[in-house]
């Protein structure tokens, strides 16, 4: 891949992910709400549709990455799992220990049910008892973070892209 191509992939993924962060935001405001009211616009951002977007893209950029194969063919599930760990090292505790089925049980899930196959809940702005955008209470229940995860993926892709194209920022 080019890197001007990189970078128009990365501009519409990070375009994307913060209109969505900054709707959620925007939409706590009283003066937000007002505005909108007669649209019958619900507040918040798309948290499940944003939540399905990072797990798609991360699919994407692991492919980027690693372009595992398998049997000839893409290795979807590889080149993801590959990826997340890159998001930083809370995350491939998280798969390793928690939940080794990350790439089935929440992005298949979101993709192709609309509902990761689990129980989840789905923040779209940063919580403080959450430290990584994906992860597992004491209770057993799973959460997803959009702002928190897109923050690592920011991180990681932002690597890549220094990695790859010798880019200095």
């Amino acid at each position: 891949m080019q890197h001007s191509d990189f970078t128009e992939a990365k501009l519409f993924i990070y375009t994307d992910i913060e209109r969505e962060i900054r709707l959620a935001y925007a939409s706590e405001r009283d003066d937000f709400k007002a505005a909108v009211q007669p649209f019958r616009i619900p507040p918040g951002g798309a948290n499940f549709l944003a939540a399905m977007g990072l797990l798609s893209y991360t699919e994407f950029v692991g492919k980027l990455k690693y372009n595992e194969k398998k049997n000839g063919r893409d290795y979807a599930s590889g080149n993801f799992n590959r990826f997340f760990d890159n998001l930083g090292l809370g995350y491939k505790q998280f798969r390793a220990s928690c939940c080794p089925d990350v790439y089935n049980k929440f992005r298949c899930g979101l993709v192709h049910e609309y509902l990761p196959k689990a129980t989840c809940d789905i923040h779209m702005v940063k919580k403080p008892d959450k430290p990584i955008g994906i992860g597992v209470e004491r209770s057993g229940q799973y959460y997803f973070v959009v702002e928190t995860y897109f923050e690592d993926f920011k991180r990681a892709f932002d690597q890549l892209e220094k990695d790859r194209y010798n880019v200095i920022t």
